[in-house]
């Protein structure tokens, strides 16, 4: 298995490890197709609002070393699906520390990997789990039309000429239905190839029999005993299309040997899909976790967390945000309650939100966390934090802003907690009815098994759930000269915003700064007079 392990792959694969993947094909828009087709029934899914809102892309952009294209899509999987199994997250660390602790091993593994590489089109995801194209009525020519070159190439010394003219006949014959059909199989050969490529690389794998990994080696060995057959037509295969002197082409055209190679290979594959798909996700497994034991690897604030039995909890100590690099890390702890975090612009509201909803995301998938220390419950995971306002639909933004609200209330599970993160609340509305109803809805959130966090600007929100949330705040020190954010969250409501000291620092008028602050006294006065 030379072809498999080798010297410049070896290389290639240790001088990648910590580092980030700059793989400037990666299509996301594919990844996401197949990921539709990979899912199971019973999977608990982060739906498209709160990947979006979160950036999830490049979060997944920022951990994503696979070497495969399985590695590649199964890593999208495992970060799209929240598991609520910790014995299963626990399985899958001891892979990743396996892999982290285990140089050789690694990058023995890691050279498979990459010798399966990564397929342009994802052809064999798409064949496995799409299935596969319909054949051509022609097929059933290929052996006759075969048959009937290699008659008339034995005849042609015994009868000449007479034997020629068929020959011809049929050489052309076989050049047509062999471009003919490589244009119906230009995706689906690859793919084919690509299979063959799998089976030699867990071949490769099992060989060590390394015991972390022993669950999947078995498999491994399994599938290349029932599938031994179609690894063998493979290789053939990969002969004819990595033939670099173009004779092995001739041969193939004029007795049609990889159109019949490949009407019997897809054959094999149709037959064993069940097997090979269980292999593309095992193959594709070890990839992603060998890629997050890379990604940590890399990162100066990493650990794992810790789950318990409380069905509302979360302790996150020193924790941030994994895309920023000079993140300022905070701390919170939510124990049955809830949180209501007030400040301006670009404080630090938004940032922290996303920041523990990313991190109770990815420690709920591949048990690993920005943070010094976390310890939390299963969530089932939602936000509303950039809900669009698509215009050419006539969706406006308070309405795109209360459906993505209303799918939280179609969730709620009592017997499931839900962490429910929320980006300024009901913004696109009036500031009275904008208090009533998020005041209403929060309340409402808060009497069932839930763990919300809200940003807000409206003062008299926390007032108001001030029973049922626990407030905290950011805030800046602004002057004429200076605007200075420490993006640090701290408790308590926000006592003087600075949105208008905001204004006078980028050079508003002063008369109307002026003005907005002579208002904004007025209307403070009037309220602690009532």
């Amino acid at each position: 298995m030379a072809s498999v392990i080798s010297k410049k792959a070896l290389k290639y694969v240790s001088g990648r490890w910590g580092k980030e993947d700059e793989d400037p094909e990666l299509d996301l828009h594919q990844t996401e197709d197949f990921f539709v087709s990979m899912m199971r029934k019973d999977d608990w899914i982060l739906d498209d609002q709160t990947w979006n809102d979160l950036d999830m892309n490049r979060v997944y952009k920022k951990i994503n070393r696979t070497f495969s294209s399985a590695g590649q899509q199964c890593l999208y999987n495992t970060m799209r699906i929240l598991r609520f199994d910790e014995e299963e997250l626990k399985r899958r660390d001891r892979v990743i520390q396996f892999f982290q602790h285990n140089k050789e091993e690694r990058e023995t593994i890691q050279a498979a990997l990459h010798y399966i590489g990564k397929e342009r089109f994802d052809g064999a995801c798409s064949l496995l789990f799409k299935g596969a194209p319909e054949l051509p009525s022609y097929v059933s020519w290929f052996v006759p039309m075969t048959i009937a070159m290699i008659v008339s190439l034995i005849l042609i010394p015994f009868l000449g000429m007479r034997a020629f003219f068929p020959a011809l006949i049929f050489f052309i014959a076989n050049v047509v239905l062999h471009n003919r059909f490589n244009v119906h199989t230009d995706a689906t050969v690859p793919a084919i190839l690509y299979i063959g490529k799998m089976l030699r690389a867990a071949e490769e794998i099992a060989k060590r029999d390394d015991p972390q990994i022993r669950e999947y080696n078995d498999f491994f060995r399994k599938c290349n005993t029932k599938c031994a057959a179609l690894k063998r037509k493979t290789r053939s295969m990969g002969v004819i299309a990595d033939d670099p002197l173009g004779i092995a082409e001739i041969v193939n055209m004029v007795f049609l040997v990889q159109a019949r190679g490949y009407v019997r290979c897809l054959h094999d594959v149709e037959e064993n899909a069940p097997v090979l798909r269980v292999l593309y996700r095992r193959l594709g497994e070890l990839d992603a976790l060998q890629s997050v034991a890379s990604y940590r690897r890399g990162q100066r604030t990493c650990s794992t967390p810790e789950f318990v039995e409380d069905m509302a909890y979360l302790e996150a100590d020193t924790i941030v945000h994994p895309l920023l690099r000079e993140a300022v890390a905070n701390s919170i702890t939510m124990q049955d309650r809830n949180v209501v975090i007030t400040g301006s612009n670009m404080s630090g509201k938004s940032t922290f939100l996303r920041t523990i909803a990313i991190n109770a995301i990815t420690a709920q998938t591949i048990y690993t966390v920005s943070a010094k220390h976390y310890k939390t419950s299963f969530f089932q995971i939602l936000t509303s934090i950039s809900p669009s306002d698509d215009l050419m639909e006539g969706t406006s933004y308070y309405m795109a802003e209360a459906e993505a609200l209303l799918r939280m209330l179609h969730i709620l599970n009592e017997d499931r907690c839900s962490l429910l993160i929320i980006d300024e609340i009901f913004r696109g509305t009036n500031p009275t009815e904008r208090v009533a109803a998020a005041s209403a809805l929060l309340d409402y959130l808060a009497g069932h098994n839930t763990m919300v966090m809200v940003a807000t600007h409206d003062i008299e929100i926390t007032q108001k759930v001030a029973d049922k949330y626990d407030s905290y705040h950011f805030t800046e020190h602004v002057t004429k000269d200076a605007l200075e954010f420490d993006y640090t969250l701290r408790p308590g409501v926000l006592k003087s915003p600075n949105g208008i000291r905001i204004l006078e620092y980028i050079g508003y008028p002063e008369e109307i700064v002026q003005e907005a602050l002579k208002t904004v006294s007025e209307r403070s006065e009037e309220g602690e007079t009532e």
